[in-house]
């Protein structure tokens, strides 16, 4: 019965970690993008991610297919057939 109650205790408190939180009074947080504007000095530059994400993919993929390949001269060379 103990091993119980103190069960049943543990899932409430850990329940209650996932409770959403009271916010605290005359805090907004809304913040729109027409409100928004780079500070004072600085200017905003878009920047181009996805070329650059392109580029690292074959980049990452090129060395994919030399390690491949190393492990296959590998395998010829140790004598081992695969399966």
């Amino acid at each position: 019965m103990f091993k119980s109650v103190v069960v049943l205790a543990a899932i409430a408190a850990s329940a209650s970690a996932f409770a959403p939180s009271s916010r605290p009074f005359g805090v907004k947080s809304s913040l729109s993008a027409e409100d928004w504007a780079p500070a004072e000095g600085m200017k905003w530059e878009e920047k181009d991610w996805e070329s650059k994400l392109d580029k690292l993919q074959k980049e990452a993929e090129e060395r994919l297919d030399d390690k491949i390949d190393d492990l296959m001269r590998n395998i010829a060379t140790s004598g081992a057939k695969e399966e």
